[in-house]
């Protein structure tokens, strides 16, 4: 398993890596140069550059949220590594950041395990990024049409080679399937972070509706509705209520 996520790295290292290199290689050179310098709120704002540029990655999310945390952006850097997780899931480096920032956080929450199945699925859903799976499944469905064309030709060894076909089409299934559910997490909009330091969480979308409590800067929470300009979130925990939408930011 390490190895596939060193590979996985290596995948979104170099995609991100060439994207710097042919479009922004300068900018994202010294957004580098400036973090190492220890320059960390001149770091944030060119990493920050190259994401209002249009660039994507998770290195480049994953460095911002590095730069974010050291400049005590904790609300910003736990964004920015949700966002580079989405990219690439199976990243045990995000994955720790993650946890390690938000021990930091006002917000102590328990998250709910999910069933073991479940659990077990999103692990292998997760082992590669969504590029990787893709690629993986356009390999799997060529060896597969190879073999096919083989079974046709070669009778001798048409009952092994129909055998093959039929586990490569399956693993082309559900390597598309993986894919698909990537894809799909990659693009929900019904998470997000908290990005104000104290925020009161109101029983209705109105700022005279009942407090009922309060949370801090970074906790991320689940959409649930919107009304006009407020949004019902859920905590980890299961507590409900509404915020300002301009309250927190949609991973």
């Amino acid at each position: 398993m390490r190895n596939r996520q060193r590979y996985s790295l290596l995948i979104a290292g170099f995609i991100v890596c060439f994207t710097c290199t042919v479009f922004g290689n300068e900018q994202f050179d010294k957004a580098n140069a400036a973090y190492n310098q220890k320059e960390y709120d001149k770091a944030v704002v060119l990493y920050e550059k190259l994401v209002e540029e249009g660039y994507t990655g998770a290195i480049l999310y994953y460095n911002l949220g590095n730069a974010c945390f050291k400049d005590n952006q904790l609300a910003k850097a736990l964004l920015w590594y949700e966002r580079a997780l989405r990219l690439d899931p199976g990243n045990e480096d995000i994955r720790h950041n993650i946890a390690f920032a938000n021990q930091q956080t006002t917000d102590k929450t328990e998250v709910q395990p999910d069933f073991f199945l479940k659990t077990g699925f999103n692990a292998i859903r997760d082992l590669f990024p969504l590029k990787v799976w893709t690629i993986l499944s356009i390999v799997l469905l060529a060896v597969a049409c190879i073999c096919i064309a083989f079974m046709l030709i070669l009778s001798r060894w048409r009952m092994g080679l129909f055998c093959t076909s039929c586990v490569l089409i399956l693993f082309t299934v559900l390597s598309i399937l993986f894919a698909g559910l990537q894809l799909h997490n990659r693009n929900r909009n019904d998470e997000a972070i908290v990005m104000r330091k104290i925020l009161t969480v109101k029983s209705t979308p109105d700022a005279s509706g009942t407090d009922l409590f309060t949370i801090h800067e970074g906790i991320k929470v689940r959409i649930t509705d919107k009304a006009g300009n407020w949004i019902e979130v859920r905590l980890p925990q299961g507590d409900k209520g509404w915020i300002p939408q301009d309250a927190a930011e949609v991973i």
